[in-house]
């Protein structure tokens, strides 16, 4: 299996699909600067061999540790069997460095980085097109393009007289040809890497008639926010990455709020919410869930046992032993992931303490109500 460093869904699939134990590792990068990092690594390397994890496999996630040394930000990585499977460095993210030999992934801390960075399209407009850079979710590296006009007459001095206004006119004109050229390039953009931020920077007039442009559905599910700058090199680029940064991360918290309120909203009579760990994982095994919502507490160690199917998980394991061998038991979240990924749900993570969380900090919005509801 190829090594990537793109988290995806098809990815998660993969990872949560086969079989045998899955090492699963975070390594702080810098976490101590001034000093070797070489002695920590080989402190989780000996950790991963006591577990029983393959040599072959430590190999691998050693050579990747030496690509990316020094560095800054955690290097997670994942390896089943012999191989490494997905690695990814979370810039900006520190973490205690973890080495697990377990049947599943660890990667709700994974998850929680890429949930603060949703994917994004940042277009620096002027009056004869634009500069686009699509983050896609799951990479910090941008996919960018240039969008050119049609038109190229965009100035509207002329000499005077009774022709002035004529000369006016023909430039708004290809001023708004060439918005719209940008407006059908940066929907296109939006659709394809599933983008519902967007950051606008440039020149004021160009930006009014690209908005002008967008489609409906554009305006109505992605959230268009400015920055500063302009595609000139104005000095304003240091700036502009600190904004994007803040409207990112504010983008991802008005996310989190958001299902927060949808699950508050949809207690109750309505039925579309699962509750605590026996109501989520009775609906995980009814493929009802829409959206899984768990807490990342480091140190919860409660269990739940799954089988080899994606459906076959529970808080006991006399119901699972009726219809499902091998039964294995796993960390509660991490089997509460891998039904959630096998059937695809999506997954939201909350930082323990977090006001709303569901009770036993685990809960669902459901994709339709259990039996009984209204």
């Amino acid at each position: 299996m190829q090594v990537t460093t793109k988290v995806d869904k098809a990815t998660l699939r993969r990872l949560f699909s086969t079989s045998g134990p899955v090492v699963s590792t975070y390594f702080d990068l810098a976490a101590f600067p001034d000093e070797d990092a070489w002695p920590r690594w080989h402190a989780l390397a000996r950790r991963l061999s006591e577990q029983g994890a393959d040599p072959t496999a430590i190999e691998a996630l050693t050579r990747r540790v030496s690509m990316s040394l020094p560095g800054s930000g955690v290097l997670a990585m994942f390896a089943t069997n012999d191989e490494l499977v997905l690695a990814v460095e979370m810039a900006g993210a520190h973490q205690p460095d973890l080495a697990v030999n377990a049947p599943l992934p660890r990667v709700l801390p994974l998850l929680a980085w890429l949930q603060e960075r949703p994917p994004y399209v940042l277009a620096i407009v002027d009056r004869t097109g634009a500069d686009l850079a699509a983050y896609p979710y799951g990479t910090v590296t941008a996919v960018r393009q240039t969008v050119t006009g049609p038109d190229d007459e965009i100035e509207r001095n002329a000499p005077g007289g009774c022709a002035q206004l004529r000369y006016q006119h023909r430039a708004e004109d290809s001023w708004e040809h060439n918005a719209t050229r940008v407006a059908n390039t940066l929907t296109r953009t939006l659709a394809d890497f599933h983008a519902r931020l967007l950051l606008l920077a440039g020149d004021l007039r160009a930006l009014q008639y690209l908005t002008k442009h967008l489609p409906e559905w554009v305006r109505r599910t992605v959230s268009i926010r400015r920055v500063s700058g302009s595609r000139s090199q104005d000095g304003a680029e240091k700036g502009r990455a600190a904004q994007v940064t803040a409207q990112t991360r504010q983008a991802a918290q008005e996310q989190t709020q958001a299902l927060l309120h949808q699950l508050a909203e949809a207690r109750g009579p309505s039925g579309r919410v699962a509750e605590g760990i026996r109501d989520t994982l009775d609906a995980l095994a009814r493929g009802r869930v829409q959206t899984l919502v768990v807490v990342d507490d480091p140190q919860d160690r409660r269990t739940a046992w799954f089988g080899p199917l994606p459906t076959q998980v529970s808080d006991r394991r006399e119901v699972l032993a009726r219809t499902a061998a091998p039964v294995t038991s796993e960390r509660l979240v991490d089997v509460a992931v891998r039904a959630a990924v096998l059937t695809g749900a999506e997954i939201h993570v909350l930082p323990p303490g977090t006001s709303g969380a569901p009770a036993q900090g685990i809960g669902a919005l459901c994709r339709f109500p259990a039996a009984g509801g209204q």
